[in-house]
């Protein structure tokens, strides 16, 4: 059953209250588009206008204590949002009183709501809260039941969303007598808008991104957040439209026929006499197969409970393989009736994180600081890794859980050069068409050495080849090839020193191919007309990714929406005549059965089927940007997005992928061939990191020192670390650990702040100012990076640094507690020095240090 509990308090008794004419509003308009049967088809939806909180809180525990596991609730809340003097949320009701020392006692707790949740027996929760301060209503959400529980059984999406109108420190606006956030929750409800992918499902993803667009638009002081607990498969609000909602849940087949046959009759009064004897014989025929379970007796609700294959993908590929597994929807739906043979569910992970998982067979209990559910995501039924050599690295760890492995399609590895530095010619379209090897193309692209291809000697960028197969593959060129891996000192002098300085000079990320080549973008898309594509260096990327980036698709969260580059920044494929290829592939993974259902496995099965043996699949794949085995190359593989068509130009290709033992090799040369990293990490000591964490056992500040001290395992013999806290209490604003080679760091780190108690306030820009200048000191040309943890903002009223002052630096800044990345100042400044802003559970903190750290810190000798 589909429920709906909407509370909108617009009177308050209290006149330091505001009235909120827009709540009933609120109330109105969304009641109106669940109950639709067309949109929502909420069975239940109950409104509470203006109740005491005896009253609303009866409501919400009743709401959630008799749910069924298979009910998908609704919570909405549309009233003053405030917080008691420790920081907790509170919504206020139509008796509760504004004094901070009786909010706790007169309004609803956030807190009870979040308990509530966890006890209910109901497996899909999506909450939206249009109050002020709505962001922290998701903090400390506590878990039901063990860690590790598997959420797979027979309720394939499930979880607890909650999508809020403001972050925790915002305000929430009205607007023309409507809430911002409620009227963008309606408008994107009602008009269909917020179906991003046109399956006719609006997903809880779905409505967030709509509505956090939508709200900015009217309001930049509001953002929208999106919390997500324990969530497996997508949870549909509602339907758009082009899709008719599904039966009641409980709804009996014959139901559905008498319906079926009424509405006519209803309508245009008695059916002639002449009818009525194969109407009454149809519907003997339908009755006695109503509880046929096939594909066509049950077609009704085969349409909207197809099975949900979990897809497991790189961060590249999820939205390429969205658009792909978007086709087989669409095109499965018109094989069957409208009845698509499987939802696909993609979700990205990182390679090393899903063979660890499959080694484990997706067990956390012997594996402390893995929770694969929680971390990763659910069980895979299908992989779709970033290389094939992904798979091959599985080995024997993968029997009995890795099944059946397709090639799907290849894409070689390129170089991209921007339009305005290549010159017209047959000289220059030779060397297009692998008339010139990688290191020769390298060498003019940089400035090395002179040649006609290339104008201009820019430099060249490339992801990190620790994270990035198609890095590692160009460096496998790079390196030189199959003549074997070049010595590390060479490989520094004649690659690594180049594209370091490119990636400095344009303040490029340490990191994959979506965060290269979305700075590319937004470098590309700021150039003056007059200058574009002249400074710009050339990426190592491959064709694939060419392509979609001249198309302007999406790169990943940092650059979401579609915006292609000028006309002069469009980049440009050479094939280098050695250069390696990337082959996709597709794993087949076999879990338990109470894990995995038999028709699970069989709409694995048919979207792998489709992929490789249906035109409709090759296609699919080709317009991603890939080439599927056998098929010729068309658009978008062409001239007009910066590709040729007819590689390999009638030369002979390897029909496999680089070995993994090889790209083993690259890695460890790369390893040693790396800049020493200089890494400065700056703790706030403030107040509020006394705070318990998510875990409740720990302070904040003890996770981050926790979490710092385990990283160190990453750090080189010729790596530089330091450690400074931060506070207005000048007690805890101090060096704790010296700059310098780590030494005995790592085991001593606790002792040496054993001393500190967090207190007093948050000099944020300070601390920046004076790490970026302690990073700058000392000599040689190491990687500096300055990383900021903490859980507020810069509370001494100085402005942010400025990007001259951390001229030199990359700035890392992780986002605990109630703070947020998102429209920060610091967000913004971090990304123009080639760093970023990560929002971070303090009890994951771990997991994002780690892979910070493993950017900055190569462990080189």
């Amino acid at each position: 059953m589909r429920r709906a509990l909407i509370i909108a308090n617009e009177a308050y008794a209290d006149p330091q209250f505001a009235s909120l004419p827009g709540a009933v509003a609120d109330a109105d308009s969304l009641r109106e588009v669940l109950r639709h049967p067309g949109i929502g088809a909420f069975d239940d939806v109950r409104v509470l206008r203006n109740h005491t909180v005896h009253h609303v809180g009866r409501a919400v525990a009743t709401f959630f204590h008799h749910a069924k596991p298979d009910d998908l609730l609704l919570l909405h809340i549309s009233a003053h949002g405030l917080k008691d003097a420790a920081g907790d949320l509170f919504f206020a009701a139509a008796d509760s009183e504004h004094d901070s020392h009786l909010i706790r006692a007169t309004a609803l707790s956030a807190a009870d709501i979040r308990h509530e949740m966890a006890d209910s027996a109901a497996k899909q929760i999506v909450v939206l809260l249009d109050c002020c301060y709505s962001g922290a209503f998701a903090r400390d959400e506590r878990a039901r039941g063990v860690h590790d529980a598997d959420l797979t059984g027979p309720f394939r999406s499930r979880g607890h969303v909650v999508i809020t109108s403001c972050a925790g420190t915002e305000l929430s606006f009205e607007r023309d007598g409507q809430g911002v956030f409620t009227r963008a929750v309606v408008d994107g409800l009602r008009t269909g808008r917020a179906d991003r992918n046109g399956d006719g499902v609006i997903d809880t993803d779905e409505l967030y991104h709509h509505v956090a667009d939508r709200v900015r638009e009217v309001n930049s002081r509001q953002r929208p957040t999106l919390s997500v607990h324990r969530k497996e498969g997508v949870i549909r609000v509602a339907w758009a439209g082009r899709v008719p909602p599904p039966p009641p849940p409980g709804d009996g087949s014959l139901d559905r026929l008498r319906r079926r046959f009424a509405a006519p009759i209803s309508r245009r009064g008695a059916l002639p006499r002449r009818l009525i004897a194969p109407v009454l014989a149809v519907w003997a025929l339908l009755c006695a197969v109503a509880g046929h379970a096939g594909p066509v007796g049950a077609a009704d609700a085969g349409c909207f409970q197809p099975p949900e294959v979990r897809v497991a993908t790189s961060a590249a590929g999820l939205q390429p393989y969205r658009e792909v597994a978007d086709a087989f929807e669409r095109w499965s739906a018109r094989q069957h009736r409208g009845c698509p043979l499987a939802r696909i569910y993609l979700y990205p992970a990182a390679a090393d994180d899903v063979r660890a998982g499959i080694g484990a067979r997706w067990d956390s209990s012997g594996e402390p600081g893995h929770r694969y559910l929680r971390d990763v995501g659910p069980h895979p039924d299908l992989w779709l890794p970033e290389s094939a050599g992904d798979v091959a690295r599985l080995g024997g760890s993968g029997a009995g859980v890795l099944g059946r492995v397709d090639e799907i399609a290849a894409s070689p590895v390129v170089l991209g050069v921007p339009q305005a530095q290549v010159p017209a010619g047959g000289a220059v379209d030779a060397a297009r068409r692998m008339g010139r090897t990688w290191r020769e193309l390298f060498g003019v692209a940089v400035g090395a050495t002179a040649g006609p291809a290339i104008a201009g000697g820019n430099g060249v960028v490339r992801a990190d080849p620790a994270v990035s197969a198609p890095a590692r593959l160009g460096t496998y060129a790079l390196y030189g090839g199959e003549r074997g891996p070049l010595p590390a000192s060479t490989a520094r002098q004649d690659v690594e020193r180049w594209v370091e300085q490119a990636l400095d000079g344009g303040s490029y990320p340490i990191g994959d191919d979506l965060a290269l080549l979305c700075r590319q973008r937004t470098r590309a898309t700021a150039a003056p007309a007059a200058t574009a594509g002249v400074g710009t260096p050339a990426v190592v990327l491959t064709e694939q990714a060419l392509v979609r980036y001249n198309q302007g698709r999406p790169l990943g969260a940092g650059c979401p929406a579609r915006q292609a580059p000028p006309a002069a920044e469009r980049l440009q494929a050479f094939y280098p005549s050695d250069s390696p290829l990337l082959f996709l592939t597709v794993a087949r993974l076999h879990w338990p059965e109470a894990v995995q259902s038999p028709a699970v496995r069989a709409g694995a099965a048919n979207f792998v089927r489709w992929l490789v043996d249906e035109e409709a699949g090759q296609q699919a794949l080709l317009l991603a940007g890939l080439r599927p085995p056998g098929v010729t190359a068309t658009a978008p593989l062409d001239r007009a997005n910066g590709a040729l068509f007819d590689w390999p130009f009638a030369r002979v290709r390897p029909l496999h992928e680089l070995a993994a033992a090889d790209q083993d090799r690259v890695r460890e040369v790369y390893r040693r061939a790396h800049r020493p990293g200089r890494v400065l990490v700056a703790l706030d000591a403030s107040g509020s990191m006394r705070d318990p964490s998510e875990d409740r056992r720990r302070s904040r500040f003890e996770v981050a020192v926790d979490g710092v001290g385990r990283s160190l395992q990453r750090v080189g013999g010729r790596d530089e670390f330091g450690l400074r806290t931060f506070s207005t209490v000048a007690a805890n604003a101090r060096s704790i650990v010296p700059l310098g080679p780590p030494g005995a760091a790592a085991g001593g780190l606790r002792a040496a702040v054993q001393r500190i108690r967090p207190a007093g306030d948050t000099p944020l820009h300070q601390a920046i100012r004076q790490g970026a200048a302690q990073l700058r000191g000392g000599g040689g040309d190491p990687l500096r990076g300055l990383v900021v943890v903490t859980d507020g903002q810069d509370t001494t009223g100085r402005p942010p640094p400025t990007l001259a002052e951390l001229s030199g630096v990359r700035l890392y800044v992780l986002a605990v507690g109630d703070a947020a990345c998102a429209g920060s100042p610091l967000d913004r400044l971090a990304q123009r020095t080639g760093g970023d802003c990560y929002d971070a559970r303090a009890d994951r903190l771990d997991a994002t240090l780690d892979r910070l750290f493993t950017a900055l810190w190569k462990g080189a000798d």
